[in-house]
């Protein structure tokens, strides 16, 4: 099943959709994409992974963000997404996207944790207050809510599946917990845009653009 991603992409000139257009032309499981200076964005559409499809687009020089998710086929049936943190700060995102009324797709990336297999879980309640306890017990329409193992090496991990366990609607409002050491890492699951949904250059919240959001989250900010 294809999802369908819409990322704000920092661009000035032609050469940079120039840029941009020949990084996705190299990502696998990227079936189509245009790329609008105008716009400043680029959809892209396919099987490939969200988060290797924004990094792609970073390695390229180019600021970017994912705007909003959908699928190909249904277009706005529900996505959401999970910043990961420990006590250092953001160390990873988890988005959902569902592609059907039965299929959520589910893509997890995370950064600076010790290599090694961690056990990722969803967890009845989004109280972060005292990470792991506080998140409650494994939640799971099946009675389990693992969602199976990250392998980190060279202090990155990613991982990315379809699943007909819960769907994203379900999951909003709770916590994502990824067992790592020296600290958990975790984070609350919130409804986000759909395909179109959000056209904003700069965030009410913080006052900040999308490149200075960008910038300082990775930088490990708290915004």
């Amino acid at each position: 099943m294809g999802i369908k991603i819409q990322f704000a992409v920092d661009m000035v000139c032609q050469s940079c959709v120039d840029d941009v257009s020949r990084v996705l032309a190299g990502v696998d499981g990227v079936e189509r994409f245009d790329v609008s200076l105008a716009d400043q964005q680029a959809v892209v559409e396919g099987t490939a992974r969200p988060s290797a499809v924004l990094r792609a687009i970073k390695e390229s020089g180019r600021a970017a963000v994912v705007r909003g998710a959908g699928s190909s086929a249904s277009g706005n049936i529900g996505a959401a997404v999970c910043i990961l943190e420990d006590k250092s700060g953001p160390q990873g995102l988890a988005r959902f996207v569902q592609v059907s009324d039965d299929l959520c797709y589910v893509d997890i990336s995370i950064s600076g944790i010790a290599d090694g297999t961690h056990a990722i879980g969803i967890h009845e309640c989004g109280d972060l207050s005292s990470v792991p306890e506080s998140c409650g017990a494994r939640w799971g329409p099946d009675g389990c809510g693992g969602m199976g193992d990250i392998a980190v090496q060279s202090g990155r991990g990613e991982l990315a599946f379809e699943t007909d366990r819960f769907k994203v609607w379900e999951v909003i409002g709770r916590s994502i917990v990824i067992a790592a050491q020296p600290a958990a890492l975790a984070g609350v699951i919130a409804r986000s845009a759909g395909l179109f949904e959000n056209d904003k250059q700069v965030c009410a919240c913080s006052g900040h653009t999308l490149w200075e959001e960008s910038r300082l989250v990775g930088e490990g900010h708290r915004l």
